[in-house]
């Protein structure tokens, strides 16, 4: 099953399914509390390199901290010492579910001003849960910050404090955990930018729930991590029939002289990726700097736009890539134009997303008169984004998710969150993101992978994220020290041990 991603109205929803299935709400935070318990004692405790055996818990006035006092119980009655405090109300002024448990608990309430945070090993923060989503009081952002200035392992129950569930908001701060333990499935702002930062290593648990019940509510959000399962179905792995243009005939468009670097990294990358043949076309000027470069990747002289298109038709190019190094000028513009209007699959990327930073409507209009709508993917990063779209404040995924209907193509909206959305369906968020794709040039290494598997004969969707979670996987196998230049290297590598296995077990 694909890894659903939850909203805090998916998470509301599972709860009254539960309930409907004749599950009290209390014996709902006792399974949360015994199993999130279990975690901490199993594999949370012994990770800890120092450990004086003192925890304490930090109570919020909802069900979050009713969670919280199930866990303070388990690991009472298991011989740890702990305190408990509600740091922004008395234990007077908790719901009905938290004085249940906290009578089930022998513990007296300590004050928060009292205690001094660096006496314990191991922190419990279940202050907030999922329903945050107004700006926290002074005097709770002050309290947070106290937390997060401790040297104790801090573990978040459902979601790090001061985290918005659905955009990753911080209100405007949160409890930074070394650990979250969520419920049932991660929620969005565990995996969105700034709170996945926060989130720290996410860990999920059951509460009694069935897997009906999940696949009912996960429809809610829309939203899934982007794994194998999801795509390796469509994956087009190589047959014993097939021949070099079988397996796609990708052409990517070169810079000029002085910067033709961007889209030999693309070229190469396509064809590391699985493309049959690639050819790179470039201008007089640059033909003989990139036949310096290359030897697999086919080259061609090409110095205006009917004779790039004369190529497309006479060699039978499927897929084209435009704007790695191309510039922002009327050629570049010339090419994108046509090559929306021809209906070839294609990739649009840096220089030629910028050319429509002054009039985005243009594109706007042109992508929307295409008929073939899923052999389009863009990958814009954050800056390349905010010049064509201008949706003010709203969550990444919101974002991608309506720039994706605006111009009925695929959005690879790239960066540590990369999410990836198209039109009527289910959008993904590749993980466990690597900082060390931080390099000139990874953006273009990219673009090559995506046009790679859309001449393959992959659907747009797929192929981005097929290509997204290729190209993470690059940076977490490369580690520091990762330039451009290396990751062509890793691609047959990932493809060939990695997702070779993954296919052969899916299929």
């Amino acid at each position: 099953m694909h890894t659903s991603l939850f909203t805090s109205k998916s998470s509301y929803e599972l709860d009254k399914l539960c309930i409907a299935r004749g599950i009290k709400f209390i014996d709902l935070m006792e399974n949360a509390g015994k199993s999130a318990f279990v975690k901490i004692e199993k594999e949370i405790i012994p990770s800890l390199k120092k450990f004086n055996n003192n925890i304490l818990i930090l109570c919020g006035p909802g069900n979050n901290g009713g969670d919280g006092l199930v866990i303070a119980r388990y690991l009472k009655n298991k011989g740890y010492n702990i305190d408990i405090s509600f740091p922004v109300s008395s234990s007077k002024k908790i719901n009905k579910y938290l004085k249940e448990n906290l009578n089930k608990l022998d513990v007296d309430e300590k004050k928060f001003q009292n205690i001094k945070l660096n006496k314990y090993s191991l922190i419990i923060d279940s202050i907030f849960g999922i329903g945050i989503n107004r700006k926290l009081s002074k005097n709770i952002i002050n309290i947070i910050k106290k937390i997060n200035k401790t040297s104790s392992c801090i573990v978040s129950i459902d979601i790090a404090s001061g985290i918005n569930a659905d955009s990753g908001e911080l209100m405007p701060v949160s409890v930074k955990a070394d650990h979250t333990i969520t419920f049932v499935a991660p929620k969005v702002g565990n995996y969105l930018l700034p709170g996945k930062i926060n989130s720290g290593e996410i860990h999920t648990i059951s509460i009694g729930e069935k897997k009906s019940d999940i696949l009912k509510v996960s429809k809610l959000s829309k939203l899934k991590l982007n794994t194998p399962d999801f795509w390796i179905k469509r994956f087009k792995w190589p047959s014993m029939t097939d021949h070099k243009y079988k397996r796609g005939h990708v052409l990517v468009r070169s810079g000029p002289t002085i910067s033709t670097g961007a889209s030999r990294l693309a070229a190469v990358s396509a064809l590391r990726a699985g493309a049959g043949a690639v050819t790179l076309a470039s201008d007089s000027d640059s033909l003989l700097v990139n036949a310096s470069h290359l030897t697999s990747v086919m080259l061609k002289e090409i110095n205006n736009t009917d004779d790039f298109f004369n190529f497309v038709k006479e060699k039978k190019i499927n897929t084209l890539i435009i704007g790695p190094g191309c510039g922002v000028n009327q050629i570049t513009k010339e090419l994108v134009i046509r090559a929306i209007k021809s209906e070839i699959s294609f990739v649009l990327d840096a220089d030629g997303l910028t050319l429509f930073q002054k009039n985005p409507n243009e594109l706007f209009d042109l992508l929307n008169k295409r008929r073939k709508r899923e052999n389009i993917i863009l990958t814009p990063h954050e800056g390349e984004f905010n010049r064509l779209f201008d949706f003010g404040k709203m969550s990444k995924i919101d974002k991608a998710n309506r720039a994706a209907n605006i111009t009925k193509s695929t959005i690879l909206f790239k960066g540590n969150d990369t999410i990836i959305s198209s039109p009527k369906k289910i959008s993904l968020i590749t993980k466990d993101s690597s900082s060390f794709l931080a390099t000139a040039g990874s953006g273009d290494v990219l673009s090559g992978i995506c046009g790679s598997f859309l001449g393959q004969g992959m659907k747009s969707h797929y192929a981005a994220a097929a290509a997204s979670w290729i190209h993470n996987e690059i940076g977490l196998d490369a580690g520091p020290g990762l330039i451009a230049e290396d990751m062509n290297k890793f691609i047959s590598k990932i493809m060939s041990k990695k997702l070779k296995r993954i296919y052969e077990n899916g299929n």
